[in-house]
């Protein structure tokens, strides 16, 4: 009989040492569950992130791609009016001196003033293209500066396209191997790629 109660309460310490691992088990699995979400849910809004800052940084090169093209377009029509300034300038020098060659002669007054009717046409037209020529380096400047400052955006979002993308491969090798210390590597570089995204937007420095 008391060999019989001995296996009965054996039994029981059994079963409740069962309960007690199958009950340690199931919470650790709930919180392995709620790590998952957690993991999963900052793994989508790393993604969502990674394709806003993919398609700016695009946008970006496009736009500096587009301005560098305008900047190209504005130093050939600066460099034909140079071009055209040197012509009239040319012809200038030559109007002036059959003026002096004129009074050199004592050749008619009628002939002199035609002359120097040719010279004051000449000096309005290269004062005019010279101004023209002006303009349009100015506006290549300009283009420039747009582009460059475009490329500066571009690189600051293709910094965070960068962290955001090895952020996510960190997060899933964290879900794969079961490793916390991985997911908050994937959160610090998220971070760090989300820093990047506002500079690409606000520039308060630059790469």
């Amino acid at each position: 009989m008391f060999y019989g109660e001995a296996m009965s309460q054996e039994s029981l310490e059994a079963h409740d040492l069962m309960e007690s691992l199958s009950e340690s088990i199931e919470k650790r699995e709930e919180k392995r569950d709620q790590w998952n979400i957690k993991v999963a849910l900052t793994t989508s809004i790393l993604a969502v992130f990674a394709a806003l800052s993919n398609l700016e940084s695009e946008q970006k090169t496009s736009e500096a791609i587009m301005l560098k093209n305008s900047a190209i377009f504005y130093q050939a029509k600066a460099s034909d009016q140079w071009s055209f300034y040197q012509a009239k300038k040319i012809k200038l020098h030559m109007s002036e001196n059959q003026v002096h060659l004129v009074d050199l002669l004592h050749s008619s007054r009628s002939e002199k003033d035609r002359l120097e009717k040719l010279v004051l046409k000449y000096k309005g037209q290269v004062g005019k293209i010279k101004k023209q020529a002006i303009g349009f380096e100015e506006e290549r400047d300009r283009m420039n500066a747009l582009s460059d400052r475009s490329l500066a955006h571009h690189h600051a979002f293709a910094l965070s396209v960068v962290c955001f993308q090895i952020s996510i491969v960190l997060s899933s090798m964290a879900v794969m191997l079961r490793r916390n210390s991985l997911w908050y590597v994937s959160l610090g570089l998220g971070g760090l790629g989300a820093l990047a995204f506002v500079n690409g937007f606000l520039m308060f420095f630059h790469l």
